[in-house]
């Protein structure tokens, strides 16, 4: 079986086809999000062509790209006899519209909400797909993969004619109906005879019959649509393409199509608007690496409303130093869409003055990236019954620079750890677990001492060679005003039981920073730790150690 592409931790990975000099301005390795094709043939082909030529002119991989809901325009001109069949409806067969579309229109219609489940819209996404492979592509981004699965979780759906008629099937399959129950059965009369309204069921779906069923019905109708255009884009280009899907590794519901993922590439809630630094997304970047894969991630369309509101270049900054601190990416913020529902959809440009030199530094220093998972001698355990607590266990640690890894349990009671490391040898904390009781071999792992507040990330390498063990420092100390953070000392105390597991005995410490500044460091030895000393350590410090 070949084996799967993968995004590297020091790849720089632009979300949308750029400007082609910015590819060069950024050393950009990857384009994530490349659009397709607009038509067969002509003009629109012949700028897809060019669009996934410059880049791999460049030796960059390209992805292209498939809309499961923005591209409603593109199936009424498809469909333009019968699209109306297609869109999802709610209980009383009103059409469903994609909320945040509220500002778009088609040839005088809404951004429908169509239906995954329908025949014609899937051969609508199935040419999306083949426009897409016209061009010598690297991989397939998926774009709102959820489909209808996401219209029945929260948008009131859906209760077209395709899905009555597809759950009708499910349930007599998996035994919920006899055959002949199952003729006659049509969900959306059922609810109406219970007394359900089209608002009861919009306020607390969960509290109707049938609804576990329901939701389980459209997650496997949405995982078996985004295995085909997987499946059928891979015939197409005749090799494992690069997958990836509009999402963040942030819950039980969003990793649900991780086996049919090399990555994910989507929004990450930054909660901008605080006006501090959040540690939640280094939540999704250790979460994630449980499965061995990455987040390349930006931030939510409200982040960047915000960002685009009040100019803070600066914060943005702080978060791309701590994905890539944390194992994962966070894409180039060249053009960024934002939302609000006042303004709907807009946009913000950033300036490759402010971001450019980050990029140049992670690709420079790609080899103390690659090939790199966390240092810890603690794995924390996740599944879904106590995913919320083990959530605000994790935040608390990585808030307090306690090294951890996850150690995921599928609902099938599969284990997942970075590195598909054997969990003898780990301490394993339950989700039962507070930060206030936590054991003190977990505390004592590691040390972060300063006057200001950081954070930090400890990182060894898998394979023999280069630095053993890398420490990212990440200054938190941003202030909104200035928007920026000031350099501050801070002492780092690795405890040797946890350098034991490198079975290294440092000897000398390496320090870097994207600006390029000489920082000071001493490194103290002693029988229980080791202990480094950096001075004036700004936005992000990178501490290589051998």
């Amino acid at each position: 079986m070949p084996t799967r592409p993968r995004i590297e931790a020091s790849d720089v990975v632009f979300m949308y086809a750029p400007e082609p000099r910015q590819y060069d301005l950024y050393s950009g390795t990857v384009t994530g999000w490349g659009g397709r094709a607009r038509s067969r043939e002509g003009r629109a082909l012949g700028e897809f062509l060019a669009r996934v030529d410059e880049a791999k002119r460049r030796k960059m991989r390209y992805c292209a790209s498939v809309d499961f809901l923005v591209d409603f325009g593109g199936f009424i001109d498809f469909c333009p006899d019968r699209f109306l069949d297609s869109v999802c409806r709610d209980l009383n067969g009103k059409p469903l519209t994609v909320p945040w579309l509220h500002d778009h229109s088609h040839k005088g219609h809404p951004a429908y909400w169509f239906c995954s489940n329908s025949p014609d819209y899937r051969n609508y996404l199935m040419d999306q797909t083949e426009r897409a492979c016209l061009a010598p592509i690297d991989g397939l981004h998926i774009d709102d993969y959820r489909g209808t699965s996401a219209c029945a979780a929260w948008n009131s759906g859906c209760f077209c004619e395709h899905c009555l008629r597809e759950f009708r099937e499910y349930l007599k399959r998996n035994g919920k109906l006899s055959a002949s129950e199952a003729e006659h059965f049509n969900y959306r009369d059922y609810l109406i005879a219970q007394g359900i309204t089209a608002e009861r069921y919009r306020q607390n779906p969960w509290t109707v019959p049938f609804r576990a069923e329901f939701q389980r019905f459209q997650r496997e109708a949405m995982m078996n649509l985004v295995k085909q255009v997987y499946e059928h884009a891979e015939r197409l280009r005749r090799k494992p393409l690069l997958r990836s899907v509009n999402s963040s590794a942030s819950s039980p519901e969003a990793l649900l199509v991780e086996p049919l993922v090399d990555y994910f590439c989507g929004e990450v809630d930054h909660h901008a608007a605080s006006g501090k630094v959040s540690a939640e997304p280094l939540f999704v970047y250790r979460l994630v690496e449980a499965f061995d894969k990455r987040q390349t991630a930006t931030a939510s369309g409200w982040d960047w409303a915000w960002i685009a509101a009040n100019e803070k270049p600066g914060m943005v900054r702080t978060w791309i130093a701590q994905a890539y601190a944390f194992g994962s990416v966070f894409m180039v913020p060249h053009n960024q869409w934002c939302y609000t529902p006042e303004k709907g959809t807009h946009w913000w440009r950033g300036k490759p003055e402010d971001f450019a030199y980050l990029y140049r530094f992670v690709r420079e220093h790609h080899d103390l990236f690659d090939g790199y998972l966390p240092l810890t001698n603690t794995l924390l355990e996740v599944d879904e019954p106590r995913f919320e607590k083990a959530k605000a266990l994790a935040l608390a640690m990585l808030a307090a620079s306690v090294p951890f890894a996850v150690l995921y349990r599928t609902p099938d009671g599969r284990p997942h750890t970075a590195g598909n490391s054997r969990t003898g040898g780990y301490r394993i904390l339950s989700a039962e677990r507070t930060f206030a009781n936590l054991p003190e071999e977990t505390r004592n792992q590691l040390r972060v001492e300063s006057a200001s507040s950081f954070i930090a990330s400890l990182r060894r390498r898998v394979q023999k060679g280069g630095y053993p063990l890398v420490i990212h420092l990440l200054n938190r100390d941003y202030r909104v005003e200035e928007d920026a953070v000031a350099p501050a000392d801070v002492s780092v105390h690795i405890n040797n039981t946890l350098l034991q597991r490198l079975r290294l005995t440092p000897r000398e410490a390496e320090v870097l920073s994207p600006e390029g500044r000489t920082i000071e460091v001493a490194l103290q030895k002693s029988k229980e730790e080791i202990a480094l000393e950096i001075k004036g350590a700004g936005l992000w410090t990178v501490v290589a150690v051998k």
